[in-house]
């Protein structure tokens, strides 16, 4: 039983967990959309989600005149995200997209399965910006090794199923023999070949010649 448990370790050291944290949301925060496996999402939301809740606490107090305040929300959230200008971003144009949302503000869509380890990788991205605005074409995007992923319907667009081994079978047929190949001009070999019928009328001879 799962009793007590807050978090995945996946596989590393705490400080190297909360390292590659902050990378990531700093990550999502600048490109607002990343691809990564579905452990890696799972603990990457839940600090996004903290941040951005944060910087819309500052992005109010801010506009209410309590600088105090805002300097404080604006240094809590400096200790994940050491960018300053993903900070700014955060602060200034992230936070004022959410004042109306209560949570919520990121998405993750099953992108497949990664080749090697055969990791679950999905996309990680923030909700109704303009960059994220269409889910579905996102979703159809490549993958970091070039192969084509699955759709949001989770549908594998990868490995290619009967259409593409018949594919294969068409152009794994042997090239046909060319003239002027080793094969087709090998020469005659020369010398005396004696044929069956030749050979029975010299025996009849020899044959005739005794009796």
């Amino acid at each position: 039983m799962r009793h007590r448990v807050d978090h995945r370790k996946l596989g590393r050291t705490a400080a190297h967990r909360r390292a590659m944290l902050n990378n990531m949301v700093t990550s999502l925060f600048r490109s607002e959309r990343i691809t990564t496996t579905d452990a890696k999402a799972k603990e990457a939301r839940r600090l996004a989600e903290r941040l951005i809740t944060r910087a819309k606490k500052g992005y109010a107090a801010n506009q209410d005149g309590d600088t105090a305040g805002a300097l404080a929300h604006w240094r809590q959230a400096a200790r994940y995200v050491k960018n300053p200008a993903v900070l700014r971003k955060l602060f200034e144009q992230i936070a004022p997209q959410y004042l109306e949302r209560n949570g919520g503000y990121t998405r993750t869509i099953k992108m497949g399965f990664r080749l090697g380890d055969n990791a679950r990788t999905v996309l990680l991205e923030l909700v109704d910006t303009e960059v994220t605005v269409s889910p579905l074409g996102a979703a159809r995007a490549k993958s970091p090794d070039g192969k084509k992923l699955a759709d949001a319907t989770g549908k594998s667009r990868g490995r290619g199923g009967a259409k593409s081994k018949a594919a294969a079978k068409k152009g794994s047929r042997k090239p046909e023999k060319k003239a002027g190949t080793k094969s087709a001009d090998k020469p005659e070999k020369k010398g005396r070949t004696k044929s069956k019928s030749a050979a029975g009328a010299k025996s009849k001879r020899k044959a005739k010649a005794k009796g």
